[in-house]
């Protein structure tokens, strides 16, 4: 498939493709006869697939170098897919905290953000004209 063609198959832009190939994400393209590169649908979707497990463009590099090495670095390449989502699962517990603490703003607005707001905006008269 061109770039474009494959871009619109997996909802990549084409400069994420061309980026993709120049850090070495993906293997070098074969062109076809008239020079066009000709891309594999499998290896981007393989890619998106990594991704979308919350791995790291620098692990799936190593992911990949792992696996042309053979079945001797299974054990390798699932911790890297454990690595990943370990830090997926830090990132839901950091989203979590700041969840709450914009749900203990909400709760005590009255007695937290609108006295704050209304001293920020007396300490710079400028901003009273963006108070609504």
């Amino acid at each position: 498939m061109t770039i474009r063609e494959i871009a619109a198959k997996t909802n990549m832009s084409t400069d994420t493709l061309r980026y993709y190939e120049r850090i070495g994400l993906l293997p070098p393209v074969p062109r076809n006869a008239a020079g066009i590169r000709n891309y594999d649908e499998y290896f981007v979707n393989f890619i998106k697939k990594l991704k979308a497990s919350g791995m790291s463009l620098e692990h799936i590099i190593d992911y990949i170098r792992l696996a042309e090495m053979g079945d001797a670095t299974i054990q390798e390449r699932k911790k890297l897919l454990a690595e990943a989502r370990e830090t997926l699962l830090d990132k839901i517990n950091s989203l979590q905290l700041v969840a709450e603490l914009a749900d203990y703003q909400l709760r005590n607005y009255e007695n937290l953000l609108q006295p704050e707001t209304y001293a920020l905006l007396n300490r710079h008269p400028a901003s009273k004209a963006l108070a609504i």
